[in-house]
């Protein structure tokens, strides 16, 4: 598909006028959701497809979707909160009440056998529970569309995405899917009904249900049944299974579903397969294989539900984003409209994998990354994004440092030579003496000197060192060091020269002001090119945090709401040991996501619809940002020091709470650790692994706490009021402290009760004065 297009869409804003929803979308006894029209995945790790569930709670592929109704006659359902299994597997839940009947949806999706390649398939049981003192029928029904309707000026469902679409070459965009076709022919068989001949869903058939080819036929006549092309629109539903259940007080009774993604004719082993399938069976493998996944990775424990599940479900969401494509292990951002790689997010992804110890599926995302390398040594992904050389170098660096995989680092040391080529030749024939001007088409949204591309060629050049140097290459590494330090001096002669004009703010560009805030605030992390306290780095913070609303960051000038741009300055700030912004940006985080834990990119207006439109949730690179800046927030390097507890919330250190970390990856080897908190202070408890030893640890002291005492393997350790140096064998640490006065409350559901009466207070002005 065409750039163009997807651009388009993406940036099409929801609100040309102002406008707002009434506080009531908010229920005091639902889990707190921040879109009004929230989207959900349910998907296999590696499968190439995923199906969308949509605001209003149904199942949407590239081929059709399927609805549910209640009432009599039919209404559709609508029900916009749902939440996960057990907080964070795939298994999407929700339910409402309707005339005293309470309506419970279970879904999940699986392949028949286990294999990722192979077709997938929707499960989904309905249980429907009579709440009332008395009889009631309860009336549910089943139907098929192709689309919903589309009110953009584009033509696509309201809050879909496009399909189908073909790639030319793997890694670009891609749905499989149909184009509507106005002649198809409608048919029920036995237990599932078909759209020419081909297989949409499967149905209970007992009880008996209604059938009907339309929800209205002339006459109200009974239908004849056999194959029917009937004159409807895409949005009309279709194949409708409609059953009356008489249900005593108290009586529960559950219906079951079956949906392929992708139809396939009755001919096909396949139709017998499903039918066979077992819901509870597939559920059960389902949650089983998730639980393996966790249980081979970090674990992080906190005493704050929403922090872990999101942690957790992230995980999710990214593994079911990547794609298994014969020998290729394809990261791609979500299944939706971004289903794509770009080196820029898979970069990310794999540092995530990595830091949460799953370095097989960081190394498999890897072995994709050589297909862009273009014959000039450059690494690009999409035209004139060049931040994609220092991102590739940045996650073969970081890769080999955690794994210490020497024939990782010699299979893709050939690869890096010939980038630093082109980083030779493209500097050289720079006026500027940096890398060339280019047009990136989105994020900076300018044409020049990119500053950001620029930060992350001299991240890439500093593991391009850690590699050369690995592999006893002294005369590259003296080189590449060699290059790094001009490029260096270079480029913070042009940033001095810049910022004069500007109070120290770091612009996006290298020609002065203008374009969007993106890789001009990354001059700290993820590698520090400048010292976090440097002026031009606290000058930026103040600049990029003056444009937050909502707590988080705003793009576009201000325009929108961008979701993990945020994370930029929060990662900044970890390192700086600014822990109470660390906090606040975290929650705010965590405010801006689904109860199901889904985070948006961004074309939310702030304070407006919380509707991102087209852009559709979840997004991978919230996803995997998240993880990592929460395991930062606990465990980070920094050089040859490893650091904890480097911000942690005064919701977590309670008496009687417990801060846990376990199988935690890091330049050093693994660590687990805990703090227990009691009534006068914490005792920390160190579990190392080390293969080789930092030269300091550090742990970082809780801003709210006055910390009077610390005893590390009973010495006596000096206090200072940030941190503790501790010797690096250090086993049990204890602490005594007390609550500072005048400490924030600071708490996810504190976020959520002051960003709601926030909300509440503009509509009661939004009412009174239309804006």
């Amino acid at each position: 598909m065409k750039l163009k297009l997807i651009i388009l869409i993406l940036t099409s804003t929801t609100s040309a006028v102002a406008q707002m929803l009434h506080p009531a979308i908010d229920r005091d006894d639902e889990p707190f959701c921040y879109f009004s029209k929230p989207t959900d995945v349910l998907g296999v790790m590696d499968g190439r497809e995923g199906t969308l569930i949509t605001p209003e709670g149904y199942l949407c592929s590239g081929f059709g979707e399927v609805m549910f109704f209640t009432g009599n006659p039919l209404v559709p359902v609508n029900q916009r909160v749902k939440t996960l299994r057990a907080g964070y597997l795939p298994v999407i839940q929700y339910q409402f009440q309707n005339e005293g009947v309470r309506y419970h949806f279970t879904m999940f999706a699986a392949t028949l056998d286990g294999q990722p390649e192979s077709p997938l398939m929707n499960f989904v049981r309905v249980q429907i529970r009579n709440e009332s003192g008395e009889p009631r029928v309860a009336y549910f029904g089943v139907a098929t569309r192709f689309q919903n309707d589309a009110n953009t000026d584009w033509g696509i469902g309201d809050h879909r995405f496009l399909k189908p679409a073909m790639p030319k070459i793997l890694g670009e965009y891609e749905q499989a899917g149909v184009e509507f076709n106005p002649n198809w022919e409608y048919e029920f068989a036995d237990d599932f009904f078909m759209r020419d001949s081909l297989v949409m869903y499967l149905f209970q058939t007992e009880p008996k249900p209604e059938r009907r080819i339309v929800l209205n036929t002339g006459y109200n006549e009974e239908p004849e049944f056999g194959a029917m092309r009937i004159p409807i629109l895409p949005t009309t539903p279709v194949g409708i299974v409609k059953y009356a259940l008489k249900l005593q007080p108290g009586e529960e009774r559950a219906l079951d579903f079956k949906a392929p993604y992708e139809p396939f004719p009755i001919s096909k082993s396949d139709l017998e397969k499903l039918r066979a399938a077992n819901f509870d069976d597939y559920l059960k493998s389902t949650m089983a294989f998730w639980e393996k996944i966790f249980a081979a990775g970090i674990d992080i424990s906190l005493p704050e539900q929403k922090v872990v599940d999101t942690f957790k479900a992230s995980l999710v969401y990214v593994l079911i984003a990547r794609d298994k494509i014969g020998e290729h292990f394809i990261q791609k951002v979500n299944e939706f409209q971004y289903d794509s790689f770009w080196l820029r997010d898979a970069a990310y992804f794999v540092r995530m994998y990595d830091v949460s110890g799953y370095h097989d599926i960081a190394r498999q995302c890897l072995d994709f990354f050589s297909r862009w390398q273009r014959e000039d040594g450059n690494f690009l992904s999409q035209g004139g994004q060049y931040d994609g050389w220092g991102q590739t170098l940045w996650a073969y660096g970081q890769h080999y440092r955690l794994t210490r995989d020497h024939e990782f680092a010699e299979k893709v040391y050939p690869s890096v030579k010939k980038a630093f080529a082109w980083l030779q030749d493209a500097r050289r024939s720079d006026p500027l003496k940096v890398i060339p001007v280019t047009t990136p088409g989105d994020n900076e949204n300018i044409t020049g000197h990119v500053t950001g591309h620029n930060f992350w060629a001299l991240t890439g050049l500093k593991n391009a060192i850690i590699l050369a140097e690995a592999l006893g290459q002294e005369e590259d590494a003296k080189l590449f060091r060699s290059e790094y330090d001009d490029f260096h001096k270079t480029l913070m002669k042009h940033l001095a020269r810049i910022t004069k004009a500007t109070g120290g703010y770091i612009p996006p560009g290298l020609e002065g002001p203008g374009g969007s805030d993106w890789g001009n605030m990354l001059a700290v992390y993820p590698e520090q090119i400048l010292e976090p306290h440097h002026p031009m780095v606290t000058a930026t913070l103040a600049a990029t945090r003056a444009k937050y609303q909502e707590g988080i960051m705003t793009y576009d000038h201000g325009r929108y709401l961008h979701h993990y741009l945020t994370m930029k300055n929060t990662e900044t700030e970890v390192i700086r040991g600014d822990q109470q912004m660390v906090i606040e940006e975290l929650y705010a985080l965590l405010l801006h996501t689904s109860a199901t834990h889904a985070g948006f990119e961004f074309s939310i207006w702030p304070w407006r619809t919380r509707d991102f439109g087209m852009n559709l949730a979840p997004h991978g690179w919230f996803a995997a940002k998240y993880r990592t800046l929460l395991r930062n927030m606990l465990v980070r390097e920094e050089g040859n020091e490893l650091h904890l507890f480097s911000c942690l919330s005064p919701e977590w250190i309670q008496p009687g709470k417990r801060i846990a970390v376990s199988k935690a990856p890091t330049n050093f080897g693994e660590l687990n650790f805990e703090m227990n908190v009691h009534e006068s202070g914490a005792t920390v408890n160190l579990n190392a692994k080390f293969v080789e030893k930092p030269k300091k640890l550090i742990v970082h002291l809780p801003c709210f706490m006055e910390v009077t005492n610390a005893v590390a393997d009973e010495k006596v350790v000096r206090v200072d009021a940030k941190q503790l140096e501790l010797p690096v064998d250090t086993r049990t640490l204890e602490l005594t402290w007390q609550l500072r006065p005048n400490t924030l409350a600071l708490s996810y559901e504190n976020a959520v009760a002051v960003y709601k009466a926030e909300y509440r207070a503009r509509y009661e002005k939004f009412l009174r004065e239309g804006n």
